[in-house]
């Protein structure tokens, strides 16, 4: 399908390109519709190009090319489509959040991150949670990390090693032989105490307005794996304040361990699905010890405890805005009524993705389409990236 002008935008700043090896890229034109084109005019082979936005953007369609055999799977990144226009790079897509955050020139200050970091690091010389949060500042470049150390919107809170699932595109594991690819960072590998979290979290919400500290990050795996520990944390932060809001990405596998969170002062719940179709989400996250019926049980749970809910779902154009994907949502939020769809570009290649989880073709709306539909339907229910501060909860954003 050929992408409108009116469907693209310059590329935001913050972007990246990639090539992707072992697949030929594809142009179009009014006159010869679409042409593979393998060799540039010196005759040498060439490679699609792809972008990956920033975040707060959305991609709408994917890069165009052809697959040769034996080409190389590709890493873990969300590739979008690249159109060279009047001297000038732009991708189809939209913004979906456009909070401060958003805006990578918010992180051209390393020396103002390395700074603070050394201030932290004398003043909390026994936290390991300090130090990892470091790390992810620093050679990971973790944005979120790095608002920790400059003292502003949200704070990572990562706490778990373990995981009870075995997801395709886990940015922290991956077996290499298996998958092909190595993961985008290395996972946490030691459990942080209540003490050491409700020290990161107290550090942060004294001095942040409408800050949000979040467990569940792309450099561990399931913190409902430690919900004692975590239930603790929280009561020992919400004994000395009530500012800032706690927040909890995760795979929903453990409705008892969701219910004692929130009794101990969790204030929303974010919940990451590639898929609200069953077959789909199983194949993709393959979980161990959990079911479909236990995450839907957890946002249950939560939105029956009036806490403010997300899923964070997994966006793949010509998936995720399918017809039969599209109408699974809709039946989805009618039966979860929740208060925000955080939209992620899925960080995986395509076709891999596509075979993995058993994929069954039907038409595309499109992503602006589906977007429109469910605004229209679902007009309560905020589209956007980011974990809201509970001071927005009851507004739009």
């Amino acid at each position: 399908m050929a992408v409108e002008r009116s469907e693209l935008i310059r590329l935001p700043f913050g972007s990246e390109l990639f090539s992707m090896p072992g697949r030929t890229p594809v142009f179009h034109d009014k006159k010869r519709g679409f042409t593979a084109v393998e060799r540039d005019d010196t005759g040498a082979e060439i490679w699609a190009a792809a972008s990956f936005l920033c975040s707060g953007y959305l991609r709408t369609y994917l890069p165009a090319f052809v697959k040769s055999a034996g080409a190389p799977e590709l890493p873990l990144w969300a590739y979008a489509g690249l159109v060279l226009m009047d001297g000038e790079f732009y991708a189809p897509a939209l913004r979906v959040d456009r909070d401060a955050r958003s805006d990578p020139a918010l992180h051209l200050n390393d020396a103002d991150l390395n700074a603070s970091a050394r201030s932290i690091k004398k003043r909390y010389p026994d936290n390991r949670l300090m130090r990892q949060l470091e790390r992810c500042a620093t050679v990971y470049r973790c944005l979120c990390a790095r608002n920790f150390f400059l003292g502003r919107f949200e704070a990572p809170l990562p706490t778990s090693p373990a995981c009870n699932a075995r997801c395709l595109g886990c940015l922290s594991y991956q077996d290499a032989e298996e998958s092909g690819f190595c993961q985008s960072q290395e996972r946490l590998d030691f459990a942080p105490t209540p003490e050491e979290i409700a020290q990161v979290v107290l550090h942060h919400v004294k001095r942040v307005e409408k800050s949000v500290v979040s467990f569940g990050q792309g450099c561990e795996g399931e913190p409902l794996l430690r919900w004692k520990d975590i239930s603790k944390a929280i009561s020992l932060v919400r004994a000395r304040t009530e500012r800032g809001t706690i927040t909890m990405n995760t795979n929903g596998s453990l409705p008892e361990g969701v219910r004692a969170l929130i009794d101990a002062g969790l204030d929303s719940l974010r919940v990451s699905l590639n898929s609200p179709t069953e077959g789909y989400y199983l194949r993709y996250y393959r979980p161990r010890n959990y079911g479909f019926d236990d995450v839907k049980r957890s946002i249950a749970i939560a939105l029956e405890a009036g806490i403010f809910v997300s899923i964070n779902l997994f966006f793949l154009p010509g998936f995720t805005d399918m017809e039969t994907e599209v109408e699974s949502l809709r039946s989805f939020l009618r039966e979860f009524p929740v208060n925000m769809i955080q939209a992620r570009n899925l960080n995986m290649d395509p076709d891999l993705y596509l075979d993995r989880i058993g994929f069954r073709e039907s038409e595309p709306l499109g992503v602006r389409a589906m977007l429109r539909c469910l605004k229209e339907e679902f007009p309560q229910v905020r589209i956007g990236y980011y974990n809201p501060p509970k001071e927005s909860f009851g507004r739009d954003l």
